[in-house]
């Protein structure tokens, strides 16, 4: 089974997320991404309808720029994507009071805030409560963690061996900088009050070459271009136990 593609989005700039979306507009290759905030570029995405499915990115930890409850946050994000059904949330952040509050207040009903790491033969599973159900999609790999590393792997061999659902979560600036290691990602951090306020200035030297996010990335794009790649609502069409 090929690979599906996520990408959270993080609040990185418009020229980084442009960048790579392009990446996969030029192969023809699908992909589901979670917005973290309003900007041209989630627009530019919202308008590949053919290939791009944009869900939510959450973000309810204290502090939060999206809002002070998860009320607020929920509202936010889904004033900005209205048509939303998909989220992974910011920092993975879940518990079971949660995902009730998502289903009664939001049409969300795909989560892919499970990451279950390299974990064979993943497959989506149905949460339900309250008579409503929400499809819990794993997650196999992400970039973040494969940083992490002290010998991070970016080999696409083992991403797309078969045995199971291998949902794969970049982060645009991690594939923009063909991010080898974590530690850049604190010099971004003292270039701009804010990371979506970054300048194409205060990343190019950043950027790596070699094996990296980026090539490890290019190689699924071609991997999965001329194949039906799929997007999370494309797997989950419909709640196994919903009405037919």
């Amino acid at each position: 089974m090929d690979p599906l593609l996520t990408f959270d989005i993080d609040w990185a700039p418009d020229f980084v997320i442009d960048e790579v979306a392009e990446i996969l507009v030029r192969r023809s290759v699908r992909a589901t991404w979670f917005a973290t905030h309003p900007s041209p570029a989630l627009e530019r995405l919202r308008a590949e309808r053919s290939l791009f499915e944009v869900g939510i990115h959450p973000n309810f930890f204290p502090g939060s720029t999206q809002g002070a409850t998860t009320a607020e946050v929920l509202r936010y994000c889904m004033t900005m994507v209205p048509e939303a059904v998909s989220m992974r949330t910011h920092g993975l952040f879940q518990s079971s009071r949660l995902l009730n509050e998502v289903m009664a207040a939001t049409p969300i009903r795909i989560d892919a805030s499970l990451f279950l790491p390299g974990l064979p033969h993943l497959a989506p599973v149905e949460y339900w409560w309250g008579g409503q159900s929400m499809v819990r999609v794993p997650t196999f790999w992400a970039d973040d963690c494969e940083l992490q590393r002290a010998r991070p792997q970016f080999d696409p061999a083992l991403l797309i061996a078969p045995g199971g659902l291998k949902v794969l979560s970049f982060h645009p600036l991690h594939v923009f900088v063909n991010a080898t290691g974590p530690a850049y990602y604190d010099t971004l951090k003292t270039r701009a009050a804010s990371v979506d306020k970054l300048s194409p200035a205060d990343v190019e030297d950043l950027r790596s070459r070699g094996r990296g996010v980026r090539t490890l990335l290019e190689a699924i794009v071609e991997r999965l271009a001329g194949h039906d790649s799929r997007r999370l609502a494309d797997v989950v069409k419909q709640p196994a136990g919903s009405p037919r």
